[in-house]
């Protein structure tokens, strides 16, 4: 099967800090790429919505905004979709970086 995204998803282990309308928590993202990220959402989002994340990559956290593109309802819990809004450039050549160590530790 052809992959229709852009840049390739890898999956993420690590915590993401994600503020929403004031509110600020930490959430499981499940996966990520240079284009977005998947979170398990623990509050309520909508499609539209604007989310700022710092996500942690080699010790370094990158902020950036993303916008929500979709919602799932899966097994009691809510996965939501992410395309990164703003990234600067430097953060955006960090998490390139930080991907193309994940592409090569999987062989």
């Amino acid at each position: 099967m052809h992959e229709k995204r852009k840049f390739p998803r890898f999956s993420l282990k690590k915590p993401v800090i994600c503020s929403h309308y004031g509110r600020q928590m930490t959430i499981r993202a499940l996966n990520i790429s240079l284009g977005g990220l998947k979170l398990e959402a623990s509050f309520d989002l909508r499609v539209g919505d604007f989310v700022n994340l710092g996500i942690l990559t080699n010790d370094v956290p990158i902020q950036c905004k993303g916008e929500v593109l979709a919602i799932e309802n899966l097994q009691n819990k809510i996965h939501a979709r992410l395309r990164f809004d703003s990234i600067s450039d430097p953060e955006y050549r960090e998490l390139s970086n930080y991907l193309h160590t994940l592409y090569w530790g999987r062989f």
